[in-house]
């Protein structure tokens, strides 16, 4: 169950996005502020979740006031709604999960929070201590999903979405931050490229493609993998380190 907190200057927008929310069997707690200032305030004393605020706002915009909720609570995920389809790169240092543009469906809202709950929910169980660390744990909606890191071949990044590709050429489809995703990965796993970490262990060659990166190939696996030219030397040595333990 998540905690939202829905902040935007409009009080017929506010009403909208709780009505929608609150259909939504993952959400126990909903509260709304009018302004940025107010929601700041309202997160130095209580805990949410996932916080849903509009970016054109008075007295403190929603970028800014974003930034300084996710450091004041880092675990705050956050969702943009914005009148405008041209997002501020400022607003991409908060690493928000989506931008709702007005005016919206209700279908967006929900596509949207269910993005965000899948990746809440991978993000708390990336801070837990799991009793078996032979399985990598994920969550998708309500459910808790295990696999076997050694049929892991590889994770991809595909947009806000991560692909799982396992060695029987199944692939799995979630939510969660990529970054959070590499700490909880045991040291097989090497983050090869921005949108690859690879198994060392089914690795099978190494093809250079250009002077910026090589490709990776594994082992009775079609798909490859993509390795910068600048991780190079760290992935041969954690690489060849993998081979011989």
């Amino acid at each position: 169950m998540i905690k939202v907190l829905i902040c935007d200057d409009d009080k017929a927008v506010r009403n909208e996005v709780e009505c929608i929310v609150k259909e939504l069997d993952c959400v126990d707690y909903v509260k709304k502020v009018e302004n940025g200032i107010d929601a700041i305030e309202f997160i130095k004393n209580e805990k949410i979740d996932l916080l849903i605020i509009d970016i054109d706002m008075p007295y403190k915009n929603g970028i800014d006031s974003a930034k300084e909720i996710v450091s004041i609570d880092k675990d705050v995920h956050v969702i943009f709604i914005t009148g405008f389809a041209d997002y501020s790169l400022e607003s991409f240092k908060v690493h928000p999960v989506d931008f709702i543009v007005k005016p919206f469906t209700k279908e967006k809202i929900i596509e949207s929070i269910n993005i965000a709950i899948d990746r809440i929910n991978s993000h708390k169980l990336s801070n837990k201590v799991f009793i078996e660390d032979t399985l990598f744990t994920y969550k998708i909606r309500k459910q808790v999903h295990m696999i076997n890191f050694d049929d892991i071949v590889m994770f991809e990044k595909k947009a806000r979405a991560v692909n799982l590709h396992t060695k029987d050429h199944d692939i799995v489809n979630f939510y969660e931050n990529f970054d959070d995703l590499e700490m909880r990965l045991p040291p097989n796993f090497f983050r090869s490229h921005k949108q690859f970490i690879v198994n060392l262990r089914l690795i099978h060659k190494v093809i250079p493609i250009n002077k910026s990166s090589l490709e990776i190939r594994f082992i009775n696996f079609q798909e490859n993998a993509l390795l910068n030219k600048v991780f190079e030397k760290d992935f041969l040595y954690r690489f060849y380190r993998t081979k011989r333990f």
